[in-house]
């Protein structure tokens, strides 16, 4: 298919392959010797994709009305003898309109295949299936390789960033392979995931991060990142995102925050074919806090009669810290098969540095998936699909919760423009910087110190793998069994040097080497059954399933070292044994026992109607309820089937949908329904009460759309309306004294609601011989709020900074208002001696949901150049700028600390305390251009290579915001208790832009 075609790759080999075309010089008689009998004639030629030229390996060619036939080479070339009295040839290839192509007096030919955009996404992967497009009932958008966003792209959940409507998808920092916030259709849940889950080949992932999780001591602890690093995004052929409770409730207790399917590129039978893509880009860092440089910090100094703290210097922190960041990715492929088996072999290498100095990440990936056709009739298949990969990780010293002394990216903002960063012996400025008759005093750690005496390193290898038997019993009967596994393990240092000046670090220093395992198992079987019934069809699935997770942690923390020139993890034998903590945690059983059924009844392409049922069985819940029902019922009338409609010229397709069902959420901790304990230096504690009425959180969501093609498929898209109510939200809390000082998880009796309209649109704007021009958007319009609520108010969204640690809270979770609704003192600005004013009391004053997202894509092709781009914008919501709060302030300008040039220049009281309120409470809506990618297709180099195609991509090139912050997609976390935040701005690894060149063929 055409997808497959264009993201084949160069082959980096000294193989010599002739070169079959016009472009040899050569005709097709030199280069396909052949001997035709008598009474037959030879026909040769070349099949291409008639949008990019390529060559199609594969192609069907077939005489009408007889058995000859023959199929293309690997550089689409064919030959073949036929019968004098042929008329007429048939060529077919998976993906591409069948032509047909009169013989006459023709002996060469040169055809060309249409891509059928109307099949090519026919079917689509559902809940252990897959059904056609214009079977579906329920909500289900699919995103091919051609759709996917261009570029660095780590994880997968980066290639559909604002393709498809309903689906939120914030990169929560600009670390190579950082954490990412995926949302469909709103937050549904306060203390359990509001990720969706992941199905990866029929396998669904624990969902986890196997990263583990560290501390830099006073400066706080590191981000975190994602746990989709694993997968290849280059093996990925389409992903499938569920967002309905009619699609998703399949899924049963693990459905309620929707369904991603993630499918990887399978082989195809015909002679192997090699692929190789090279990529080389560079990154640079997007945006800079607006701080003074040296000479208007010196300015500010004067105009506010601290010259003290003139350094006499002129030195740029940002510089200093960022770097101009490579990339080096290649991806190498291996394909084929014969009658009765296929296969794929890929590989990848994937080379990141961040823009950070010493941070990036690196990742080998392998995935080889394959089909074996067994039996008469090839009544049994079985299938195989691995994925493995190891990723080392450098973090940069950049942590999500540091107080008043910041990580790096605040110390370079608060490091004072005029102070060099080493004295005139070469040793880094700390403490004090007395030279030359200066002594400037409160300075923040250095940065070039603090990135030369950290460091921190990960390894993280992952295993996933899966294998099915599929045994046709009879037509229409199949039986499925498949095991899927899971085997992830990350490995953990961070060092940081006693030669730092902070307070607990200064000559101790700071050790931690942790280690984290995930391990899960899939067991399913399937029952299928499809039959016609006169008008009717009917489809059916019966299965069980059995899922087994479980995680084990340890950690070895030290300080009080004797020596710093070895790093710390090198030497734990070293400091005093009290200066060493060791723990360990292995999670409680942590299962689940699933039944599940589906019915499909299609009458006539009419009428179309599915159930589904889901039984799930939990570990995680109470003795009283451990069995949860998940049902969805959902209906579709195809209306260009009936008569009134079936003969309009201007009318595809249109079909009517509705949809309800109720879905689960189990994503918290395993045991929360037991009594569990915690153990101490020689001491074992109550940690969790027992519940045994601890309910499943169930969402139920009803659902109505309409789909629609019309003018002859140039125009297609689909509107939708849904409302999701999210019921029995499982919440943690402290016991009621005088029990012991421990926590139990309860039900809240409270609502979340989250309703919208989703709008997606496709069309064939231009289209002619040499030119295509196809347009994209989606637009999302929602609304979220909790409801139903009368507890004690739940605080979180914790702000950090000098002046703000203890209870400084930003957010809180409201009866009648969003979630996670920003509460606090609204800002009235100065009275005339610059002290700051404020109201009397908290206010609510803002909404970290967004209520309006829009993504817009083109794709133009003028004969053998292309062009696409991508942008997405969200809207209608308030980031708080924690950044700002902390660091920009002119209580820090007192101090001798960088900061804007409008505080120091400007009249504010330098002793106005720094207070949470709405002056840092900013609207982050945004409109970006997300990629742009260019590319030719240079086709065939003579004598060498096979379709080289060259692209130049740009990400993040443009940002329309008024957002004064690093950048308004942005989710630090800044959760209390467990309870998450959204919305918050906390000195965070800055976003990139980044320029890709890259080349890629196939032969």
């Amino acid at each position: 298919m055409k997808t497959s075609l264009l993201s084949s790759t160069l082959l980096w080999v000294l193989l010599q392959i002739p070169f079959v075309g016009e472009a040899s010089g050569m005709p097709y008689s030199e280069l396909l010797p052949f001997q035709a009998v008598e009474n037959e004639k030879v026909l040769r030629g070349k099949i291409l994709d008639k949008a990019s030229q390529e060559p199609i390996p594969g192609a069907s060619i077939l005489v009408k009305g007889t058995s000859i036939g023959v199929v293309t080479d690997v550089m689409g070339v064919f030959e073949m003898s036929i019968p004098q009295d042929a008329e007429t040839l048939i060529v077919s290839f998976i993906g591409y309109l069948q032509v047909e192509i009169p013989i006459e007096n023709q002996s060469i030919f040169t055809i060309q295949l249409e891509e059928d955009t109307q099949n090519l996404e026919e079917f689509v992967v559902v809940g252990y299936g897959t059904a056609r497009v214009r079977d579906l009932t329920g909500a289900v958008t699919r995103v091919g390789e051609e759709g996917f966003n261009k570029g660095v792209n780590v994880s997968p959940d980066q290639l559909i960033q604002g393709k498809v409507a309903g689906v939120d998808i914030i990169n929560n920092s600009g670390s190579p392979g950082g954490e990412v916030t995926f949302r469909i259709r709103g937050a549904s849940s306060v203390r359990s995931g509001n990720q969706p889950l992941f199905v990866v080949d029929g396998v669904p992932l624990d969902g986890r991060n196997t990263k583990p999780a560290a501390s830099a001591g006073e400066l706080g602890s590191t981000e975190g990142s994602n746990p989709l690093n694993f997968i290849n995004p280059n093996d990925i052929a389409t992903i499938d995102i569920l967002k309905d409770a009619s699609a998703t409730a399949i899924y049963g207790s693990r459905g309620a925050n929707g369904v991603v399917l993630i499918t990887t590129k399978k082989g195809q039978s015909g002679e192997p074919r090699v692929s190789l893509d090279l990529q080389s880009g560079v990154s640079v860092i997007a945006r800079r806090p607006k701080i003074m440089d040296g000479n208007t910090f010196r300015e500010a100094l004067a105009h506010r009669e601290l010259s003290q703290y003139d350094g006499g210097a002129n030195v740029n922190a940002f510089d200093e810290i960022m770097q101009p960041a490579l990339t080096k990715i290649v991806n190498f492929s291996v394909s084929g098969g014969g009658k009765s088996n296929d296969y794929r072999l890929s590989l990848g290498y994937h080379d990141q540095e961040g823009i950070v100095r010493n941070s990036g990440i690196k990742k080998y990936t392998a995935n080889y998936a394959a089909t074996y056709k067994l039996l008469p009739e090839e009544r049994l298949k079985l299938d195989v699909n691995i994925i493995a990969s190891n990723n080392t990780e450098r973090g940069a010293p950049i942590t999500e919760n540091s107080n008043v002394n910041g990580s790096l990216i605040g110390n370079a903002i608060e490091w004072n423009p005029t102070t060099p960063f080493r004295n005139s012996q070469g040793d880094f400025v700390q403490r004090l910087y007395q030279e030359g008759g200066r002594n400037v005093t409160g300075l923040p750690t250095n940065p070039l110190a603090l990135l030369e005496y950290y460091n921190d390193q990960s390894n993280i290898t992952n295993i996933l793998g899966s294998l099915a038997a599929s045994y046709r019993i009879v037509d229409g009967l199949d039986y499925r069994v498949s095991i899927g596994v899971n085997h992830a393990k990350g490995n953990r240092t961070v060092d940081t040097s006693g030669l730092l000046f902070l307070n607990t670090i200064t000559d101790l220093g700071l050790a931690l080497v942790n280690t984290s395992q995930l391990n899960s198992s899939t067991l399913t079987h399937t029952l299928n059954y499809e039959k016609q019934f006169s008008k009717v069809k009917v489809s059916a699935l019966a299965g069980y399933e059995f899922q087994d997770y479980k995680s084990y942690v340890n950690n070895i923390t030290a300080r009080g070292f004797s020596m710093f020139e070895i790093q710390g993890t090198d030497i734990l034998q070293n400091p005093n044994r009290d200066n060493v903590q060791v723990s360990s945690y292995r999670d409680p059983t942590n299962q689940i026992q699933s039944f599940f059924s589906r019915l499909n009844l299609n009458f006539s392409d009419r009428l179309l109607i599915t159930t589904t049922m889901r039984a799930d069985g939990s570990t995680k819940f109470g003795e009283n309820n451990k069995y949860g029902y998940f049902p969805s019922f959902a209906g579709a009338w195809v209306l260009s089937e009936e008569q009134f409609l079936r003969n309009s010229k201007n009318i595809g397709m249109l079909k009517l949908r509705v949809g309800w069902g109720r879905t689960g959420n189990q994503e918290f901790p395993a045991g929360a329904s037991q009594d569990r304990y915690a153990f101490g230096l020689q001491s074992l504690a109550l940690a969790n009460v027992a519940n045994p009425n601890l309910r499943w959180e169930t969402t139920e969501t009803y659902n109505v759309g309409v789909d629609f093609t019309f003018f002859n498929h140039r125009l297609a898209g689909s509107i939708e309306y849904f409302d999701k109510s999210t019921k029995d939200l499982l919440f943690q809390l402290p016991t009621i004294q005088p029990a012991p000082a421990a926590t139990y998880w309860t039900n809240l009796p409270a609502t979340i609601r989250n309703n919208g309209v989703e709008i997606m649109l496709n069309a064939l704007v231009k289209e002619t011989t040499d030119f295509t021009w196809e347009m994209g958007a989606n637009a999302t319009f929602l609304r979220n709020i909790f409801e139903n609520y009368t507890g004690a108010p739940v605080l979180t969204g914790q702000i950090n900074g000098n002046g703000l640690g203890g209870g400084s809270n930003s957010q809180q979770l409201i009866n009648g208002q969003p979630l996670f609704t920003f509460k606090m003192l609204e800002f009235l600005g100065f009275d005339e001696s610059g002290a700051a004013l404020y109201s009397d009391e908290q206010m609510i004053v803002g909404n970290p949901n967004p209520n309006f997202l829009l993504g817009v894509n083109s794709n133009l092709v003028y004969k053998k150049f292309s062009l696409n781009f991508s942008l997405n914008g969200v809207f209608g919501h308030q980031v708080y700028n924690n950044t700002a709060n902390a660091l920009i302030t002119a209580a820090n300008f007192g101090l001798g600390r960088n900061t804007s040039s409008e505080i120091g220049l400007g009249n504010e009281s330098l002793s106005n305390a720094n207070v949470v309120s709405t002056r840092f409470l900013e609207s982050a809506d945004y409109l970006r251009l997300q990629n742009m990618s260019i590319a030719y297709n240079v086709g065939a180099i003579k004598n060498a290579f096979n379709n080289v195609r060259v692209s130049l991509t740009g990400q993040n090139l443009f940002l329309i915001t008024n957002y004064s912050g690093f950048d308004p997609e942005v989710n630090t976390n800044r959760g209390v208790g467990g309870v998450p935040s959204f919305g918050i701005e906390y000195i965070p690894y800055p976003a990139a832009r980044t320029f890709l060149l890259g080349i890629n063929a196939s032969f």
